[in-house]
């Protein structure tokens, strides 16, 4: 996508208008639909509110100085934005000028995506006066790009830049933008006819995501699928079946939040359950080691995980795994799929360490017998020396399994091994013994972990992060020239305290939420 010339003179500078009214706790009216002007089938759709509560407006500010130090959002985007899109020597009052018939919203959206890019992009601002705004957009125009031509599509008045094709111009009460004008001529045959706030797979979509919050995000993932004109590699429809998503049809909305320490972002969607259950898995998460620089945990992962198992057998994988072979192959190991899944509980996992050399970590997986974790861990290092692979020794003590030496994971062996009801796949024997025994200091003991639980409220947690162990560890493995490219977000990316996602379902729908605690 190019960078438009006349929507960073014009739209550029009203947005920055908006923030800063709804900075100042302003209110605006219209109350319209951008989506209306936005062809129906358009996968990925972005909408502001540009004139939020008071209440939202102020967490937003409180926010923006935590992590970045700015007072007022409004007015540092407005400041920045009048230097550098009116031109030296033009002055710009956006009391007088755009206030009187700013509106509610504003709404962008892209199309036309081939797997690498988008080819159709346009945007709709609302107004509450569009004779007024109609005024500013001539008065814009003329002031910063005279070669602009003049041009009318269906009774609706546009300017059309003449060295990259962009055009501006007004539909019914709003000023809208297309990338080009095809763009812009679509926006006005979905202003007449139907856009896609009248399409049921966004009306569902939208319906269930937040009503708060400063902007939505609605992708159409299947729509998306579609626009690529390609088949999913048998390999990626394979794995969708094990952990039970279905693209095809999904849809999602992401909604971000401001609270006065933390940002909080929502996405809803149909995608499907996948491995993490229904349940609450909380508990589990806040036993692991205190250690934990990452934690992560599944309620009711064995009913999940034997669904898809069971789905994935059936299916196979076109030209490499035969329809019910891999059940096959688990039967004659002794386990059927059909009960497999019923002999696990929850799983949960954790990673530590600051460095390549302390790195380690660990999944367990509760089952139902003792008895049948040794034999499965068992049973799947027999496999594996039975068909040769290299590296392989068995362990025994308070762990009975094996572990095997993989070097391109590093020194460290993967131990499996199976402890009393308990099944583990570790990074290393202390990492297996850290999963394993009981933790005298806890992750949920953590400050980080508990604002996090707090913060999600009765939404069950499924993961956290502590943000500054997690940042050293990642720098420490990355090389040279990965850490340089991540410079200049280190600074902001330091800011980020933890990370806590949940998630929790109702229907077909499942809302997960992700808090992003900021430290000054």
């Amino acid at each position: 996508m190019k960078a438009p010339k006349l929507l960073v003179i014009s739209i550029a500078a009203v947005l920055a208008v908006a923030l800063a009214v709804a900075g100042c706790g302003g209110s605006g009216g219209g109350g319209g639909e951008p989506a209306g002007l936005v062809p129906k089938a358009a996968p990925v759709y972005l909408e502001a509110n540009l004139q939020p509560d008071g209440k939202t407006s102020e967490a937003l500010n409180e926010v923006a100085q935590t992590a970045f130090g700015i007072d007022n959002v409004g007015e540092f985007i407005a400041e920045e934005l009048e230097g550098a899109a009116l031109g030296e020597g033009e002055k710009l009052d956006f009391e007088a000028e755009v206030e009187p018939w700013l509106g509610e919203k504003a709404g962008l959206y892209l199309e036309g995506y081939d797997g690498n890019d988008f080819h159709g992009v346009g945007m709709a601002l609302e107004t509450t006066d569009s004779g007024e705004a109609e005024e500013f957009l001539e008065e814009r125009v003329e002031k910063n790009d005279e070669g602009a031509k003049q041009g009318e599509f269906e009774g609706h008045a546009y300017y059309e830049e003449p060295d990259d094709g962009d055009v501006l111009g007004m539909i019914g009460d709003y000023i809208a933008f297309g990338e080009t004008k095809g763009d812009f001529e679509a926006m006005v045959e979905a202003f007449e006819g139907e856009g896609l706030n009248e399409s049921p797979k966004f009306k569902e979509a939208m319906d269930g995501a937040p009503d708060e919050g400063i902007g939505n995000v609605y992708v159409d993932i299947g729509g998306l699928i579609e626009e690529t004109k390609s088949v999913l590699p048998a390999e990626t429809e394979a794995f969708f079946d094990l952990v039970q998503i279905e693209p095809k049809k999904a849809t999602a909305v992401a909604t971000v939040i401001p609270h006065s320490e933390q940002i909080e972002i929502d996405v809803t969607s149909n995608l499907g359950k996948g491995v993490t259950g229904t349940g609450d898995a909380t508990g589990a998460l806040e036993a692991l080691p205190a250690t934990a620089v990452l934690g992560f945990a599944a309620a009711e992962f064995g009913q999940s995980f034997g669904e898809g198992l069971e789905a994935f057998s059936e299916k196979g994988v076109p030209g490499q795994l035969q329809p019910g072979e891999l059940g096959a192959a688990f039967e004659a190991m002794g386990f059927n799929l059909k009960s497999l899944g019923q002999s696990f509980g929850d799983l949960a996992g954790f990673v530590e360490g600051s460095s390549e050399s302390s790195l380690g970590g660990a999944v367990v997986v509760e089952t139902k017998d003792a008895g049948e974790a040794r034999k499965m861990v068992s049973d799947i290092g027999l496999l594996l020396r039975a068909t040769g692979t290299p590296g392989v020794t068995a362990i025994s003590g308070n762990v009975t399994g094996f572990s095997v030496r993989v070097p391109d994971l590093g020194p460290k062996p993967l131990i499996f091994g199976a402890a009393g009801e308990k099944i583990v796949i570790a990074y290393g024997p202390r990492a297996a013994a850290q999963a394993l025994r009981g933790q005298a200091r806890t992750l949920g003991t953590t400050p980080g972990f508990e604002a996090a639980k707090s913060a999600l409220g009765s939404t069950p947690m499924s993961a956290f992060v502590e943000g500054g162990p997690m940042l050293k560890l990642v720098e420490a493995l990355l090389s040279p020239e990965e850490r340089a490219e991540i410079d200049k977000a280190r600074p902001y990316l330091q800011k980020i305290d933890y990370l806590g996602i949940g998630s929790e379902a109702e229907g077909q729908m499942t809302t997960a939420k992700v808090i992003v605690g900021l430290t000054k």
